[in-house]
């Protein structure tokens, strides 16, 4: 036989589909779990945005050791949906909860064009947590709809200035942190 021919496809195929539909289910499992943790552990930080710390490093993470093209998404949406159903608010309810799942996309595209062009990682870890910083700026619209009445203080910011530059700090830490630990494991392995 020679190489290419019909009868190794075939034995191919199935492990690769299986193998896909896996890289595709863990940073779901990876985004449900990051929900359910969300929804239950309280910091009380009192700053806004610090959620995305529960979100988005496990779920950027799991994003980058399986290579999944959607795993950010797919993670965000497991999250969000998670979160709700336990009565979290990660998403801001049921009107806001597609916001997590773009910010999930925002990220997804980042990770995707840096290895596109095959960014090293010290090249990687700053773009995703820009991308982070950027995502988690994307999920601060639904306090525009949703104004809260605490007053925040953050680095001498108070009112709007607070809110953006906090969403933006824990944004840039969660990218970092995924990042991080996705490019570490994916080394490792």
């Amino acid at each position: 036989m020679t190489r290419g021919s019909q009868s190794i496809a075939a034995r191919i195929g199935p492990w690769s589909r299986t193998r896909t539909v896996q890289m595709h289910l863990a940073p779901l499992a990876v985004g449900v779990l990051a929900g359910v943790l969300a929804a239950q552990v309280r910091l009380h930080l009192g700053m806004p945005g610090h959620k995305a710390l529960f979100w988005m490093v496990p779920v950027l993470g799991a994003r980058l050791i399986c290579r999944s093209r959607l795993g950010t998404t797919l993670g965000a949406a497991g999250a969000s949906g998670a979160s709700m159903l336990l009565g979290g608010n990660l998403a801001g309810g049921p009107t806001m909860a597609f916001l997590v799942v773009l910010a999930g996309g925002l990220l997804d595209a980042a990770a995707a064009w840096g290895e596109r062009l095959r960014l090293p990682a010290w090249l990687l870890v700053p773009l995703l947590g820009l991308a982070g910083l950027a995502a988690n700026l994307l999920c601060m619209v639904k306090r525009l709809f949703s104004p809260s009445y605490e007053p925040h203080v953050v680095l001498g910011l108070t009112g709007l200035a607070a809110v953006i530059m906090s969403y933006a700090l824990f944004g840039l830490i969660g990218g970092l942190g995924g990042a991080l630990i996705g490019c570490l494991i994916r080394k490792k392995s």
